[in-house]
């Protein structure tokens, strides 16, 4: 009887305690095994992460700069049709997010609310060490929200990636970029 319930015991741990430790936490710090997958670009001056749980998707950008961070999901061309997450992440206290659509190649980009749209970031945080910013947040995989693109789990996927040279977010991005990621690697 005491094997049983050690055998039963140890079967709990593996599928409910051991995943859970490994769960993702929005606090602006990036722990070893927190993400299962990443991209990196710019030299590794760009990362992204990302992790999936249940109709969520949480995700964590590293990057080298002084200046606001963003990435986009699925743009037609260049910019078109293209769902934004920009962040300025001032210290870890002081964060603006901005859930945006950008109609254009080249931007204007806006804040969803501001085209009849929502804000669908569920949770976010960062934090600021030098040059060097760490930005997290949550949403939903699919917000249906018509200035809101779908993330699939799997498959290839098209992203865009930006930061800029300060913590005004109109300047100028200082590097950008578009690739496609396997969502599921």
């Amino acid at each position: 009887m005491k094997l049983r319930a050690y055998v039963i015991f140890c079967m709990f741990s593996l599928f409910v305690i051991v995943p859970s430790s490994f769960a993702v936490t929005i606090d602006g710090v990036i722990s070893s095994g927190e993400y299962s997958k990443q991209a990196e670009f710019d030299k590794g001056n760009f990362k992204l992460l990302w992790e999936f749980e249940g109709e969520k998707v949480f995700m964590a950008i590293i990057a080298k700069t002084p200046g606001w961070i963003s990435v986009g999901f699925n743009p037609s061309s260049f910019m078109s049709n293209s769902d934004l997450i920009l962040a300025v992440v001032k210290d870890s206290q002081d964060i603006k997010v901005y859930d945006e659509w950008s109609s254009g190649m080249f931007g204007p980009h806006a804040p969803d609310i501001e085209k009849g749209g929502t804000s669908d970031v569920l949770s976010y945080a960062g934090s600021r060490s030098g040059d060097t910013v760490i930005f997290e947040f949550s949403r939903l995989l699919d917000t249906k929200d018509k200035y809101d693109k779908a993330i699939p789990t799997s498959g290839k996927f098209k992203i865009m990636w930006a930061y800029g040279p300060s913590l005004d977010m109109t300047a100028k991005h200082k590097k950008a970029g578009t690739a496609t990621v396997e969502m599921a690697k």
